[in-house]
């Protein structure tokens, strides 16, 4: 028994599988200090600045998410994975040098993003660099664990986090302001991208002879339905996410956009927490061999995160202005009435991420539920958003309006079922 569990833990999957959850977790809560220190550093417009940033980087970033899960699935997969790993990292240089004139395009549209998006100037001109960046490392990102090198990825994934917070560190104890969060955030960036670049070129270094990747092949992999489907499910959650936070820097003044997302953090503080639970919960239900577990789970599930989220709630309500003062400080005491819905909408948002997962691990057409219904929510958010309540209440009834016609389909699907049975 003893030398099973010894083979098991020197087992590339587990020593990965630990490594990658440790330093989400640790990587998790070193971004919680980030947000806290920034918002106390720069204030409700500042925090709101930075937050607007964000939310416009990870929607930027939706195409990257499918290009690191691709590698990953693609390299993982290769009978020859560092072979592989090489020829296609030719590939993308090669396709970079025909294709360098996209950059042009970047180049002329800069000085007009901060018009579009309500950013200051120099977020709005930062953005773009911070896009490239994160567009050039989604390769390596995919590489690295698609080559299973989990402890390298999981160092440089922590570090970049640590880069970001020295920035907000320093503005929090006055060298620097806002500008100080922002190069620190570029740095974070240029230092991941070189390292994620030196351990990669050690990995394949040895390595003389290439697989050459066509085009052709490379097409026929965009092909892929699941493939789609994936993409589409949390590109569009990712979406969701952040769309309100960006539609408030836009509507609203800076001030009432940092108070915004403020109340956002401690609403997703919920999702956030359980975010590997939940990937866990993706696995279990992709499986075919605990099939006949799997509504059970999803049942008792649904019951956890709802005792979670009274808890949050009645926990907010009770203790908010403790949290706020210790947190963010008084300047952020305008987000105290709103806390308690937040709790709300944390729960409701994870409820929603859970269902969809539970749907499109069953590969079902279902999990585009929130997509179908994300061009009504922006409607009505567009057309009823007076004041900043209205946001909050808008976006915390569109989460409960998916969650009910979710569980209205899994009911009856188990309904029809035990009468068939």
């Amino acid at each position: 028994m003893k030398s099973k569990l010894i083979n098991l833990s020197k087992n590339t999957f587990i020593q990965g599988g630990f490594f990658l959850t440790a330093s989400s977790f640790f990587a998790g809560f070193l971004n919680y200090l980030f947000n806290i220190f920034t918002a106390r550093a720069l204030g409700p417009e500042g925090y709101g600045e930075i937050a607007a940033l964000f939310s416009y980087m990870v929607v930027l970033s939706i195409p990257m998410g499918t290009i690191t899960s691709l590698l990953i699935q693609k390299i993982g997969s290769a009978e020859d994975p560092s072979e592989y790993a090489i020829a296609v990292h030719l590939w993308i240089l090669n396709k970079s040098k025909k294709w360098w004139f996209l950059l042009l395009g970047i180049v002329i549209a800069t000085p007009f993003i901060p018009a579009l998006t309500n950013l200051t100037p120099l977020s709005g001109y930062i953005l773009p660099v911070i896009m490239v960046l994160s567009f050039a490392g989604s390769y390596y990102t995919g590489a690295l664990q698609g080559l299973h090198i989990f402890l390298w990825f999981a160092l440089i994934s922590i570090g970049s986090v640590a880069l970001k917070l020295v920035g907000s560190l320093l503005a929090i104890n006055g060298f620097g302001g806002l500008e100080m969060v922002l190069i620190f955030l570029v740095v974070s960036g240029v230092a991941s991208l070189l390292m994620s670049h030196i351990v990669f070129v050690r990995q394949i270094k040895k390595k003389g002879d290439t697989t050459i990747i066509k085009s052709k092949r490379i097409r026929d992999i965009f092909k892929d339905r699941q493939l789609w489907l994936t993409t589409g499910v949390t590109g569009a959650l990712a979406l969701i996410n952040n769309v309100d936070i960006m539609f408030v820097k836009k509507v609203f003044d800076a001030e009432q956009a940092g108070i915004y997302s403020s109340w956002s953090l401690f609403a997703k503080i919920i999702f956030y927490v359980l975010g590997p639970i939940l990937t866990m919960a993706f696995i279990f239900f992709s499986s075919k061999k605990h099939e006949i577990k799997h509504q059970i789970v999803f049942i008792a599930s649904f019951i956890f995160l709802a005792a979670i989220g009274v808890i949050a709630n009645l926990g907010y309500g009770a203790f908010g202005r403790q949290i706020i003062d210790n947190l963010f400080g008084e300047k952020f005491w305008g987000v105290i009435p709103y806390l308690e819905w937040a709790a709300y909408f944390g729960t409701g948002y994870t409820m929603m991420t859970f269902m969809t997962f539970y749907y499109l691990a069953k590969k079902s057409k279902l999990s585009l539920l929130p997509i179908a219904l994300f061009p009504v929510y922006l409607v009505i958010l567009l057309l009823f958003s007076k004041i900043l309540p209205d946001v909050m209440y808008i976006s915390t009834i569109y989460t409960f309006v998916v969650i009910t016609i979710f569980l209205l389909v899994f009911f009856k699907d188990r309904l029809l079922f035990l009468i068939h049975s």
